[in-house]
């Protein structure tokens, strides 16, 4: 009977085809001998030429087309076999050492649930770019000074200000590992409902209160370019909706603090759509009193949550495109428009 494999590398694709075989092929290069680890790729399309790939690689290959993130990827998940399970968006890649560092991590911790290390930047070419054009949560700095931050099972009083103001531990599914345990029963019958894995990922392991590790080790080739980050208004709406979900476990499971953190994250996400759903009504010209409505709707969203009410202007823009498009609906609307476009490019 073969040997099963110590890590499950779960490789998620959908609608994308460019990126995959450099994500393939990262794993492909890995230092840990290929028996060692399973390779899952699940995807949403059908191609003959990535398939063979892919069947030479030696991987399993699911389809699904499940919109649903948590929907799509548990399938992937509950296939494979492996204690230890780590994940890749297409668009990323492995370091070579990755997956044998991450199970000396989880060989010389037993307690650890949740593993996290940090990534370095390639564009689209999948060259380096370099450190000082990366975004403050790809730099995770804090960790240069922390070094590598080992939390036991139990002592994770100070979880949550680690994890989510002193370094990047939610971001990037692409850099996580965690104990298959964790996605059991009820987290996992939660999951399903999730758009936003890697947050659920840190969520499970702080609710099982096991042992954490944040590596700070960048062993995650993390591929920023125009469109690999899509915060339009669909994604919005689910992530209000998944991090509310998300706080409701938390509170059953008895972290307050932690239900508080997401729920703030679920009011900011809410404000958005509204407002960006608002400016979009505004620039494709819609009727009035359609605009009055969500107008209405939006500032008695402001006069709900005191804390989404700063004086900004990415607070009250929404409302004043509505308020302007009542008065003058042809120039505010150019202006509306100009503004998701200038949006969309950035």
């Amino acid at each position: 009977m073969a040997t099963p494999p110590e890590v499950s590398v779960i490789v998620g694709a959908y609608s994308r085809e460019r990126f995959l075989p450099f994500a393939v092929r990262s794993m492909l290069a890995q230092t840990l001998p290929r028996d060692r680890f399973e390779l899952v790729v699940v995807k949403n399309f059908r191609s003959a030429e990535h398939d063979r790939a892919l069947a030479e690689a030696g991987a399993t290959i699911l389809y699904n087309e499940e919109r649903q993130i948590g929907r799509w990827m548990l399938p992937a998940i509950r296939a494979s076999r492996a204690p230890v399970l780590t994940f890749c968006d297409d668009d990323d890649e492995f370091e070579p050492d990755r997956l044998e560092k991450i199970l000396e991590v989880f060989r010389s911790h037993p307690d650890v649930g949740f593993y996290r290390n940090r990534v370095r930047v390639i564009d689209v070419d999948g060259r380096p770019v370099p450190e000082d054009r990366w975004r403050a949560h790809e730099r995770d700095s804090e960790l240069d000074a922390l070094g590598p931050v080992y939390r036991p099972q139990g002592a994770n009083a100070d979880l949550l200000d680690l994890a989510t103001r002193r370094t990047q531990a939610t971001f990037g599914s692409s850099t996580m590992a965690i104990r298959r345990e964790l996605l059991d029963g009820e987290f996992g019958d939660a999951f399903v409902r999730t758009q936003l894995p890697d947050l659920f990922f840190f969520l499970a392991g702080a609710l099982a209160s096991c042992g954490f590790y944040l590596d700070d080790r960048r062993l995650t080739r993390y591929r920023y370019y125009a469109g690999n980050v899509t915060h339009g208004l669909r994604w919005l709406r689910d992530a209000a909706e998944s991090e509310h979900g998300m706080a409701v476990l938390a509170e059953s499971h008895g972290r307050p603090d932690v239900a508080r953190w997401l729920t703030a994250r679920s009011v900011n996400h809410e404000r958005l759509f509204l407002g960006g759903s608002l400016v979009a009504r505004v620039g494709s010209v819609a009727d009035r009193r359609e605009v009055a409505h969500r107008t209405a709707e939006y500032l008695r969203f402001l006069d709900r949550h005191s804390a989404e009410r700063a004086w900004t202007l990415d607070s009250w823009a929404a409302g004043i495109y509505g308020v302007s498009y009542l008065v003058a609906p042809a120039i505010t609307g150019r202006f509306a428009r100009a503004r998701i476009a200038a949006r969309a490019v950035n």
